[in-house]
């Protein structure tokens, strides 16, 4: 089986105030080319489809025209769409009816029939060009935890374990026993989840308030061969089997896009990243996997990952490299050439307080540039080459703190300096004047 994995496109991503919608279609435009070229059995995309959960009508527009231009570059080809934790999957799934008449397999969430889970709603039979079975899928969506169905299944039961984790391996499980039966021809079988798996490199991710939630490789099932990660942007191998053998040998397709192949023993568990840079710290390339998976057992066997590098049209630029004054930052984004798009941070070293104006000096540097200018990377003097000792807190910790405490831990994440003190008692006295005009409601409501 051959397919092209990808996940986290980010559709109607407003960064820092400018739409990336120009980017994402140069980005469909080069998918399309690979199709083309690679015609795949099929296209994984697992998850993260948008950045919102209720995208604009452009955008939808977007998604919907883009799939059905990548079918018709490849009729053949089967779509694999699964929702991740930006999505809607109920949004997502409204059309599902009229995508599976193009082999366009839409999975949003989890749904019931007859009063039991919908377990063949996440088995996916892919079609080889001959129109032979060329090997199965299970899609899954993103799914929290606590909304795992229960499947009975007592063999998935560890001392010690809680509820929720059983009831994902047991789902797990379950779903890989159905295709077991099914699958007497030793065919390939890919998993598709939306999850950050224990160990990956979340390098450049933006972790949400009281952490990542983790789920080790170990709660997934033995048998099959490639476990088609979405979630984290970072492209990588997850520690499974041997993991990549001969890797990072250097071909190339055409000068502007560079591929690097990876021979691997199954099981092979990877994120393919997202396609394009979310963030100004995802400072690596960025990319989508062709992946070939021969039929048999695992003994003996190698998949084929091609690693193909997507090339920005808009590249993330934090100016200059290192910390330096305002004054120096803002003179090297006068001297950034006219000519060249990009988005620019600025990486602004700052002694005792930030001099005012900064940003406005920093918007002018770029009329009559292409390049926009969306905000300040602040680093406090004697800091620079310090240690970080941001300190991350659960959502519990988070409701103890009063919200000028919180505030001030913001202020200090966002400017590497304590906030002054004038503003700080500004603050107390708006919060004072919120809980006051809160008791006053009350006492007039009893």
């Amino acid at each position: 089986m051959k397919f092209l994995h990808t996940s986290d496109l980010h559709l109607g991503q407003i960064f820092n105030e400018y739409d990336r919608t120009p980017e994402h279609h140069a980005f469909f435009r080069r998918l399309i080319s690979i199709v083309s070229r690679e015609r795949p059995d099929a296209l994984l995309v697992s998850g993260d489809i948008y950045h919102n959960s209720i995208p604009s009508a452009q955008t939808q527009k977007l998604y919907t025209d883009s799939v059905l231009a990548l079918k018709e570059a490849c009729p053949e080809m089967s779509v694999v769409i699964t929702a991740g934790n930006h999505d809607s999957g109920s949004r997502l799934e409204v059309d599902r009816n009229l995508w599976n008449h193009l082999n366009v397999k839409v999975i949003g969430g989890l749904s019931k029939k007859d009063g039991k889970p919908d377990l063949e709603k996440h088995i996916i039979e892919i079609k080889a060009k001959d129109g032979t079975l060329s090997g199965y899928v299970i899609a899954l969506p993103h799914i929290y935890r606590q909304n795992y169905p229960e499947v009975d299944d007592r063999r998935c039961a560890r001392e010690g374990e809680d509820k929720y984790a059983l009831r994902q391996r047991a789902f797990y499980r379950k779903l890989m026993d159905m295709v077991s039966e099914r699958n007497r021809d030793g065919l390939p079988v890919v998993i598709m989840a939306h999850l950050a798996v224990t160990g990956c490199d979340i390098t450049g991710h933006d972790e949400p308030i009281g952490g990542m939630e983790y789920t080790p490789l170990s709660a997934f099932p033995e048998g099959y061969d490639y476990l088609a990660l979405g979630h984290i942007h970072h492209p990588q191998f997850v520690a499974a089997g041997d993991g990549p053998g001969d890797a990072g040998v250097m071909t190339s397709v055409s000068s502007e896009e560079p591929v690097v192949e990876h021979i691997c023993r199954p099981p092979v568990a990877r994120y393919s990243g997202s396609p394009l840079h979310v963030s100004f710290d995802e400072d690596y390339p960025h990319s989508v996997s062709i992946v070939e998976i021969p039929a048999g057992k695992h003994d003996g066997k190698t998949i084929t990952v091609k690693e193909i590098e997507i090339p920005e049209t808009v590249p993330m630029v934090t100016l200059p490299s290192v910390p330096v004054p305002s004054e120096e930052a803002v003179d090297a984004l006068l001297h950034y050439p006219d000519n060249k798009a990009a988005y620019i941070r600025l990486n602004i070293l700052v002694r005792d307080c930030i001099r005012q104006n900064v940003a406005v000096d920093a918007a002018k540097a770029t009329e009559g540039k292409k390049c926009r200018y969306c905000y300040m990377k602040v680093t406090r003097e004697g800091r620079a080459a310090g240690k970080d000792t941001d300190t991350r807190l659960t959502v519990a910790e988070i409701r103890s703190m009063s919200p000028l405490d919180v505030a001030k831990m913001y202020y200090r994440k966002q400017f590497s300096s304590d906030m002054d003190e004038d503003f700080e008692a500004m603050l107390e006295q708006v919060a004072r004047d919120i809980e006051t005009e809160g008791s006053d409601r009350q006492d007039a409501v009893e």
